[in-house]
């Protein structure tokens, strides 16, 4: 039998259903029609215009020179393309990765406010590997032990530490700090050193931003009205308008390299602070630098953590969007293709990349058809890389800086906090922990912080798992909580139905121990318990053992200890386990006759 189902499921694993869901390009593309085309390439254009002074940005937060953000922002969307099953995902920087590379890199000895480049390359080949294995192996599930408290609380903190590290570079100092607390500190320190210039480019960028971005989202007259109908003017200004607001990073990043090129040319080259000189075209193929004799000391926790906070940033923006769209993501599909992104983009100079919400945003809203607008979004940053990188130079930092701070405001979760206090306040302490960690240890340790208390949590709950005690009044009527005060008697004692309100495991062994043998003792006599396993659905070794250890200690007292109400499964585990003076019974009534009768 065993070897039948062996060759079933290798029979299964070789199918060509099996290898089309590998390869899901497989099963959308014979389904392609050409007007799809047309389609995808408006919003492949329209996310490269986001994704371009995105990665930029995000390179600064990573603390990378500026062209890694671009060499992180094409290869992704080539392979996702062939293995995604979103037609909706754009992959590629995002402001959480960046930060985390940020935490877990290395100064640059040539440039004391940059990283090593290398330490993120690696970063990224090793969150690929994980994540491969992991939806391999069929583990996407893992990601569930971390609740929406501690997200909420990553998010919150990870983009207010951003946010604030961003106010340097609209300031116009300059200053290398490695948590929010540095930043923080350091940011007064250096506040006589202010940039007049840099604070209006970048107090003038975010407002313009904000500006566009509630454009965008302002509903038109003939949007209410449906008996309106607007005229090709009407719709062709509002098309207009609206990719101005789609691209309005695009419009801020060349509109103020504009005018930092101008007061260049006036001779007003220190006024702006600038990004500089970007190394041109594209990075070479090379196997990720493994040489480095503290590789693992220096990447540690992020090894864990940046596969881990990747997948969950992917899956949860693309089930999002696949509920919006009707169709569905498959989560170990989607760790798949994250890792196959993340390696192929180690060999071209990557950092690590996963799904992008406002640029998933556009390109859903743009009418995507299907991964391959992808395509074109990683062609358009190629020929960037290839042709405009001279341009580069020019752009203000304090621009940059206001691109990031208007992305990651809309991350701050305040909206949870009402919730779980309205409806757990216990999960607070999660939440808070990591916020208040990450503000002292950064968000990678704050958040594994916040994820050991939520742990803690839940392993208190599996401990003491909820336990009602009934008191019968006879063997022909329900089982009443224990408050009740008429008893049945039975040969002069009352018996106790202690019902387990869920599944048990090992840690509340000796809680549900304890608790049945208070039940043991009521004034003056010995009590009959009858436990009632209608809510259990599974055992373990450890509780099939402590309840040995109740019958021998009801066996001493010379009372009795009854079974009653188990599943099929829940049955024959105890059944196999044969312990002594073990009595099943079918029903809590069944147990009272038998108590009855004896």
């Amino acid at each position: 039998m065993e070897g039948v189902n062996v060759r079933g499921a290798v029979q299964s694993y070789c199918s060509k259903l099996s290898w089309q869901k590998r390869f899901p390009i497989s099963i959308w593309l014979p389904r392609y029609r050409l007007p799809f085309l047309l389609h995808d390439f408006i919003a492949g254009l329209t996310v490269a215009l986001t994704v371009l002074p995105q990665g930029l940005a995000y390179a600064s937060i990573a603390k990378l020179p500026i062209q890694y953000g671009l060499y992180s922002a094409y290869m992704g969307c080539f392979v996702y393309c062939f293995l995604g099953t979103s037609k909706d995902i754009s992959v590629g920087p995002t402001a959480i990765m960046s930060l985390l590379v940020a935490t877990f890199g290395k100064t640059d000895p040539k440039n004391p406010l940059l990283h090593d480049p290398a330490y993120a390359v690696l970063l990224a080949f090793f969150a690929g590997v994980v994540q491969f294995m992991l939806g391999f192996l069929h583990l996407g599930a893992l990601t569930g032990f971390i609740s929406a408290g501690v997200i909420a609380g990553f998010t919150s903190i990870s983009a207010i530490t951003i946010a604030f590290g961003q106010v340097k570079h609209i300031l116009g100092i300059h200053f290398s700090s490695e948590t929010f607390l540095d930043d923080l500190i350091m940011t007064f320190q250096h506040i006589k050193e202010t940039n007049p210039w840099d604070v209006v480019i970048g107090i003038c960028s975010i407002v313009i931003l904000l500006a566009l971005q509630l454009l965008k989202h302002r509903e038109m007259s003939w949007e209410k009205d449906e008996s309106y109908t607007p005229s090709r003017g009407q719709l062709c200004t509002w098309k207009f308008l609206w990719l101005i607001a789609t691209g309005r990073n695009a419009v801020v990043v060349v509109v103020t390299a504009l005018i930092a090129w101008t007061l260049q040319t006036q001779g007003l080259a220190d006024k702006v602070t600038v990004t500089g000189p970007v190394r041109q075209g594209l990075p070479p193929f090379q196997v990720p630098d493994f040489s480095k004799p503290d590789l693992f000391s220096v990447l540690e926790l992020g090894l864990a953590m940046i596969p881990l906070i990747g997948f969950l940033e992917a899956i949860a923006i693309g089930k999002s969007f696949a509920r919006q769209n009707d169709y569905k993501v498959e989560p170990n599909q989607e760790l798949i293709a994250l890792g196959c992104c993340n390696l192929a983009g180690s060999f071209l100079s990557a950092y690590p990349v996963t799904g992008s919400f406002s640029r998933t945003a556009i390109n859903s809203q743009s009418g995507v058809k299907s991964p391959a607008a992808g395509v074109v979004t990683g062609a358009v940053v190629i020929l960037a890389l290839s042709f405009l990188t001279p341009a580069f130079y020019y752009i203000p930092k304090s621009a940059l800086a206001s691109v990031i701070i208007v992305a990651v405001l809309k991350m701050v979760n305040y909206k949870i906090v009402l919730a779980l206090w309205k409806l757990r306040k216990i999960e607070l302490l999660a939440f808070a922990a990591t916020c208040i960690s990450s503000l002292f240890v950064g968000v990678a340790y704050g958040t594994a912080i916040g994820i050991a208390v939520d742990l803690l949590i839940m392993m208190y709950y599996i401990a003491r798992p909820g336990i009602k005690v009934l008191e019968p009044l006879s063997s022909g009527q329900m089982a009443r909580p224990v408050d009740v005060e008429t008893h049945v008697q039975v040969r002069s004692t009352a018996a106790v139905v202690v019902q387990l309100a869920n599944s048990v495991y090992y840690p509340s062994t000796e809680y549900i121990v304890d608790v049945l043998n208070e039940q043991l003792h009521e004034k003056d006599y010995t009590r009959p318990v009858i436990v009632d396993f209608s809510c259990v659905s599974g055992l373990d070794y450890t509780i099939v053992e402590g309840l040995n250890d109740a019958l021998n200690d009801f066996k001493k007292a010379n009372a009795e200890l009854l079974f009653a109400c188990t599943k099929p499964n829940v049955k024959a585990l105890l059944q196999k386990a044969d312990l002594d003076g073990m009595s099943i019974h079918s029903t809590v009534q069944d147990a009272l006759r038998s108590l009855e009768e004896s």
